[in-house]
């Protein structure tokens, strides 16, 4: 009897351990060779040789996918893989943990981040939102979190993430269903009610010989909306919807995903670069930038 009653521990104890192994589907089990991209404290950004307004990100941030704005104009800052959130100081330039969704180790494929108050959000390329409340003075803090799926799986795969009067703006970059391609479509998701429903859509001729467009990032001023697509920057305005092209050239931008807007005109991108080192860049303004339409 005792040595049934110790089996039955051990067995317990196995099941109790690695249950999320046992019983996780295959989108929630962790690649044995990829590891969470977690800094164990703050580190100071290296700035990119000969350019005042580029810095290198670290190793865990290679393929950074999305940039929100705090109130005091820091930075949160995601990789495309862990929900693992970074805070940037721009005044110095040190990144430090600001948090996690349940775990350093939690995986999906995330592509857009967004902060309304305390309340965070991240997106999917599957049309998954998880919303979690924050500290947003604390650091390297655990945060519970909901889940939403928006049905939008079999119509699109999305890309960047915006808060804008109670809705969640959902840029499609690769359109499945058929009656979306060749469009620039922005869905919206009222944080709510939980519904969806078209925010905007421009053919794809109204940005001229520009591929797509195939939106990776979305940005909201009073007057624009900001996207990047491949290396563009897309300004449309928001009640005439005139379009406004400017280049990222490659030479500065290898793979420009995130954007954001801060209160004094200037902007922030960050770039994938999975192969190598990827860049956050900081420009004084839109008008740095090169325009091509």
């Amino acid at each position: 009897m005792l040595k049934f009653a110790v089996g039955a521990f051990l067995a317990f104890l196995v099941l109790f351990l690695f249950a999320d192994y046992f019983f996780a589907g295959p989108s929630y089990a962790k690649p044995s060779n990829v590891e969470p991209p977690l800094a164990e404290s703050l580190s100071k950004l290296e700035r990119v040789v000969d350019q005042d307004d580029q810095w290198w990100l670290p190793d865990y941030l290679n393929e950074a996918s999305g940039i929100a704005v705090m109130p005091d104009q820091s930075l949160l800052l995601h990789d495309d893989e862990f929900a693992v959130i970074y805070h940037l100081s721009l005044v110095d330039q040190v990144i430090e943990p600001f948090g996690w969704l349940g775990s350093p180790e939690f995986e999906r494929d995330f592509e857009g981040i967004a902060l309304n108050g305390e309340t965070l959000y991240l997106v999917t390329s599957l049309g998954r939102i998880y919303e979690a409340t924050v500290d947003l003075n604390a650091r390297s803090q655990r945060f519970d979190f909901k889940v939403f799926d928006t049905g939008l799986e079999s119509i699109c795969e999305l890309e960047g993430l915006h808060f804008l009067s109670g809705k969640l703006l959902l840029p499609c970059k690769v359109p499945i269903e058929e009656s979306y391609k060749n469009k620039l479509v922005v869905f919206e998701f009222d944080v709510e009610t939980h519904q969806i429903r078209e925010h905007l859509v421009l053919p794809s001729e109204s940005f001229g010989a520009i591929e797509g467009p195939h939106p990776t990032s979305i940005e909201v001023s009073s007057d624009h909306y900001y996207i990047v697509s491949t290396n563009y920057l897309l300004e449309i305005g928001r009640e005439t919807s005139s379009i406004n092209t400017f280049s990222l050239p490659k030479s500065r931008h290898f793979q420009p995903e995130g954007i954001g807007l801060l209160q004094d005109g200037s902007i922030v991108f960050v770039e994938d670069f999975r192969k190598g080192k990827a860049r956050l860049t900081h420009y004084p303004g839109i008008e740095f930038l090169e325009q091509t339409h």
